[in-house]
């Protein structure tokens, strides 16, 4: 990291990982081009949990190649006299899986909905199981940065 004094301590990366609600998933898609699109999450079992559409280019993209980066920020204000932004941001990376385990998608599924939704109850049918995908994401490393 070029500015080692905005480094965030990993725990506190991964502290905001863990706050946030939404961020960038990026990857390589199939045919070897960047890819990136917003998703929301949940942390889950230390990994990061994404639900989506059982097909689709993020699929494909993760079935052709696992590496991604997760990225999430909080823009605290934009210091106009100082010309500078006040941020924290977290870049996570690591391997994503597309989880096919019914019960393993079901307990994650769950997990992302009270941490989406808290208190709401997630009660679906085998078949809404079945037509839900579920990445999951591996984290190998994180980044955390901020100007405060």
């Amino acid at each position: 990291m070029r500015r080692a004094d905005r480094e965030v301590p990993v725990g506190e990366a991964m502290d905001l990982l863990a706050r946030a609600r939404h961020g960038v998933l990026s990857m390589i898609d199939a045919d070897g081009g960047p890819y990136a699109v917003p998703v929301n999450h949940a942390m889950v079992d230390s990994c990061i949990v994404i639900h989506c559409a059982v097909c689709g280019r993020k699929l494909d993209s993760i079935r052709k190649d696992a590496r991604v980066c997760y990225t999430v920020y909080n823009v605290i204000e934009i210091d106009v006299e100082k010309l500078t932004t006040r941020y924290t941001s977290v870049a996570a990376f690591g391997r994503a899986e597309l989880v096919e385990d019914a019960a393993t998608k079901r307990r994650l599924v769950a997990g992302l909905t009270e941490r989406l939704a808290p208190g709401a109850t997630f009660v679906c049918s085998n078949g809404t199981v079945a037509n839900t995908g579920v990445i999951r994401i591996t984290i190998d490393s994180v980044t955390g940065k901020a100007n405060r």
